[in-house]
């Protein structure tokens, strides 16, 4: 009887905090998807940078790329120095 009496005010037996643990890791696991096609992108772009130019070294006015390139070198040497990095062993036989 209370439990319908609340009910009918529009109380919520949800919790909040299972909730918005859900909701962290559904974004989480959105936030990983998503910068791996962003890597997967810019990895196909330095590809063709390199088809057309014969050499990885990009121009800083290639901001995009340049700056994308320079962070790939700064993970891996993070990595090598055995400090957490965004640099996996895919990526690094890719680069």
């Amino acid at each position: 009887e209370q439990m319908d009496r609340l009910e009918k005010v529009g109380f919520s037996w949800a919790v909040k905090g299972a909730v918005e643990q859900e909701d962290t890791k559904f974004n989480a696991d959105w936030e990983c998807e998503a910068c791996d096609v962003i890597w997967n992108i810019r990895y196909g772009e330095l590809c063709e940078f390199q088809d057309f130019h014969g050499h990885l070294d990009v121009p800083s006015d290639n901001r995009i790329l340049f700056q994308w390139i320079s962070e790939q070198r700064f993970e891996y040497c993070k990595k090598e120095l055995g400090e957490y990095s965004t640099m996996t062993e895919e990526k690094e036989k890719q680069l």
